[in-house]
């Protein structure tokens, strides 16, 4: 009897472990199954934001600069000279400032030949046929490197002017509309040069400055 009774135990410990063993395997299968879920989802989401990036990079491209030009191609050189005007079909936009949200001021047609007098960043500031301004140099193809004269240089300059403010001017010529001016003493960032003028963006304000009155810092 007491034989039994011990054998009975034992199977009833087997059975207990085996239940064990079975509820620790399909736990873990839920496990591994859930993990294998939200790594597909994961995958799906990565891929929903890289086509919905690649889609909106391609709306912002469509969309820029539709005033001036449909096709870029971009200019090989960042210096000033002879470029080029690459446009697909329209004519490319003078910009007063070189900003694409600026005044247009002119246009050259395709295929036109002009002459960068300096460059800011991707603009290029001309003067075309009586038109000072600024144009996309994405849309130029080089032609030839000007010889560089510049005797000054990019960096900070102190106004040095004897009482009065310095006049901003909308083009690089002493006789140009005021576009702004600039206190005695203070200090600007000269981020182009054409000549002896400065291009500056004071206050939000794109124009020249005259050496004549600058003291670099």
């Amino acid at each position: 009897m007491s034989k039994l009774k011990n054998k009975n135990n034992i199977l009833l410990m087997v059975s207990a472990i085996l239940l064990v063993i079975a509820i620790i395997i399909a736990a873990t299968a839920a496990i591994v199954e859930r993990n294998k879920k939200n790594d597909a989802k994961a995958s799906g989401e990565s891929e929903n934001i890289t086509e919905s990036y690649s889609e909106s990079d391609v709306a912002s491209t469509e969309q820029r600069n539709p005033a001036d030009t449909t096709a870029a191609t971009g200019a090989t050189e960042t210096n000033a000279g002879t470029y080029k005007v690459a446009t697909q079909t329209d004519p490319l936009g003078i910009r007063l400032e070189p900003d694409q949200d600026s005044e247009r001021i002119g246009e050259i047609a395709k295929g036109k030949e002009v002459e960068v007098l300096t460059i800011y960043g991707k603009w290029g500031y001309i003067n075309y046929d009586g038109v000072a301004g600024w144009i996309n140099t994405e849309y130029l193809e080089f032609v030839s490197a000007a010889e560089s004269t510049e005797k000054y240089t990019l960096g900070k300059y102190k106004i040095a002017t004897q009482d009065d403010p310095l006049g901003i001017r909308t083009k690089a010529e002493a006789d140009a509309e005021r576009a702004g001016e600039v206190p005695k003493g203070e200090e600007v960032e000269i981020l182009a040069v054409y000549g002896e003028w400065g291009l500056v963006n004071y206050s939000g304000t794109y124009g020249w400055l005259s050496f004549q009155y600058l003291e670099k810092v």
